[in-house]
């Protein structure tokens, strides 16, 4: 008897702690980006920051807010699906500001603010389209993460991405993973979810361990990631900016 009430104890504690991590995971994806448009603002450059991924990730949560309001799903994931938006939107006008890759910046990027109307329009005059654009947003999750990794590939460094963003988006991955086992979701697409969250991440880390370019003391500083003091990466010119030594 004994035995069965410690086994529902633990149960019990174990559910408490999936709901923890729930939020705890809601938490790192709200916050995600963050990090990402510090580090875009503060070298005034998105070089090595793929905006084609950022595009296909605006694309699915678009999707996602647009179809969730609409089927009145809960107030958590309408949120989810906002928030998503208003930090892609944010990166639109950093692309129009800043540029993309070796390109100046360019103002095209400010007309995917409008494309929410896309999803809007298609689930009130054709409803039943909700049916297939619903997998959007997993899918575009998925893919979009293709092209940041091509474009580090290519630069040869991982400098362009945030790497505190990183960590966020797998200590997201973890908890929502751990959530998942102990409390099973409706939708099997969940756990791809958590589970992309962890290969993007580790995804990165790999690359930036393989340019040399991982070190946990600096990514810990929300900010000022892999960059040092001295070198600025921008629309491929790589700018030391030294001090000046004594006249």
């Amino acid at each position: 008897y004994k035995r069965q009430e410690y086994g529902a104890e633990f149960w019990n504690m174990s559910k408490v702690l999936a709901y923890a991590l729930g939020i705890f995971a809601s938490f790192c994806f709200t916050f995600q980006y963050i990090p990402q448009a510090v580090l875009n603002y503060k070298r005034k450059s998105v070089r090595g920051f793929s905006t084609t991924g950022i595009i296909m990730k605006h694309v699915g949560a678009s999707f996602l807010l647009v179809n969730s309001y609409l089927q009145e799903e809960t107030l958590a994931v309408i949120c989810y699906g906002l928030v998503n938006v208003i930090q892609h939107s944010l990166f639109m006008f950093q692309f129009s500001i800043y540029g993309s890759e070796e390109k100046p910046g360019s103002k095209k990027y400010l007309l995917w603010l409008f494309f929410p109307l896309v999803p809007l329009l298609l689930g009130l005059f054709y409803p039943i389209t909700m049916t297939g654009t619903n997998s959007m947003k997993p899918i575009t999750q998925v893919l979009s993460h293709i092209p940041q990794l091509v474009e580090c590939v290519k630069l040869k460094t991982t400098r362009g991405v945030s790497l505190p963003t990183q960590h966020l988006n797998f200590l997201g991955g973890i908890a929502g993973l751990y959530m998942c086992f102990v409390i099973p979701p409706v939708a099997t697409t969940t756990y791809l979810i958590y589970l992309n969250s962890i290969f993007q991440a580790l995804s990165i880390y790999f690359l930036a361990h393989y340019y040399s370019e991982f070190d946990w003391q600096a990514t810990l500083n929300f900010g000022d990631d892999t960059y040092s003091e001295a070198t600025e990466y921008k629309f491929g010119a790589k700018v030391e900016n030294k001090k000046a030594g004594p006249v």
